[in-house]
């Protein structure tokens, strides 16, 4: 059995994040994105060793083609690995990626880019390049039926509609929106945007701006 949702002292605190959140330096991003990665991360493991059927995997990349919002400090977070933990041949790969991508993603709705199975630039050997810094988007998704989610991935069309639907743990849903939520009022405490952006598209503006 799945352990009991995760109480209010398990996240991190607005507040908490708000002060790493202050710094908005490139190293400062970075601390901030690993900070939240931790508590997804170590929620996640807790559920698994109380037994939760995740059915995610190394290797397992249908989530790997959709949609991902990021904030503006998870997209630096990445633009900084990009930059300081990658081969210069990686990221020079990498990068061309992300800005054929982006190009694109401008031609396209955000339903058509839903449906188009764009793989993330990231996605390098079936593996994530930048998984310590993953967004948290990334980092909450989870299924409990990899044929729920190979379905999904071969059927884009059917988005929406309950052949498409992902079977997901309750806990972990809310722990995760619980985060989302201290997240934003975090940053906006602080006064920085609390929005998202596509994450091919930020992180072409970094590219680009650097």
């Amino acid at each position: 059995m799945a352990g009991a949702i995760a109480s209010p002292a398990a996240l991190p605190a607005p507040d908490a994040i708000g002060q790493l959140a202050a710094d908005s330096t490139p190293a400062g991003c970075d601390a901030l994105a690993r900070h939240l990665l931790g508590a997804l991360d170590a929620r996640f493991a807790a559920e698994r060793a109380a037994g939760a059927p995740i059915a995610c995997v190394a290797g397992c990349t249908f989530c790997c083609h959709q949609r991902v919002g990021v904030f503006p400090h998870e997209a630096a977070a990445l633009h900084r690995y990009l930059r300081t933990r990658l081969s210069p041949s990686e990221a020079t790969a990498i990068e061309q990626r992300i800005l054929g991508n982006a190009a694109r993603i401008d031609a396209l709705s955000a339903d058509e880019h839903r449906r188009a199975n764009i793989a993330c630039a990231f996605l390098q050997d079936g593996r994530c390049s930048a998984y310590a810094v993953r967004p948290q988007a990334c980092a909450a998704y989870h299924s409990t039926s990899r044929p729920h989610c190979e379905y999904a991935y071969e059927h884009p069309d059917d988005m929406g509609t309950p052949k498409n639907a992902r079977p997901a743990l309750l806990e972990l849903k809310l722990f995760s929106a619980a985060l989302l939520d201290n997240t934003r009022a975090g940053l906006g405490a602080v006064g920085l945007p609390a929005a998202k952006g596509e994450l091919h598209q930020l992180l072409r503006d970094l590219i680009e701006g650097a």
